[in-house]
């Protein structure tokens, strides 16, 4: 059975959905999120392939994503998810009287969160290094009369 994009919706829900709701993103799992159709996008075109349309990811671009790949899909998923909440984000400082409510310190936490999960990433799935090969060369030299 191949992935859904219900399954993705799903599984990024349950890793960031109480940061959705702080921003007003739906937290719906029914295949339809327009809140999550750039995020799980964004993680198919990370992985190389492609989808039919950007505003409206289907399920026959998420069955792209082989079974080998679903954590690498998700964590990406995940990712820029995480950023859209931080873009999102424009909840202030406030003080009323004695009561204020600090509410820049989430964007902290959400900076420190995205920070984590690239590191993570870049550790899982070498995103971020390069690959280095190398070779050799052999000089023939022949001498003549």
């Amino acid at each position: 059975m191949s992935l859904t994009r219900a399954n993705a919706e799903s599984i990024v829900v349950q890793r960031v959905g109480k940061l959705m709701t702080l921003v007003g993103f739906a937290t719906t799992i029914a295949g339809s999120n327009a809140n999550l159709n750039d995020p799980i996008g964004h993680g198919i075109r990370e992985l190389g392939y492609t989808v039919t349309d950007i505003t409206s990811v289907s399920d026959a671009d998420v069955a792209q994503v082989p079974v080998a790949k679903y954590d690498k899909f998700l964590d990406y998923c995940e990712y820029y998810t995480l950023i859209n909440i931080l873009g999102n984000f424009d909840e202030v400082d406030s003080r009323v009287g004695p009561r204020s409510e600090k509410l820049s310190q989430t964007i902290q936490l959400l900076e420190n969160k995205i920070a984590r999960k690239k590191s993570m990433m870049d550790l899982l799935y070498g995103i971020g290094y390069a690959n280095l090969s190398s070779g050799y060369i052999t000089n023939v030299f022949v001498e003549h009369n």
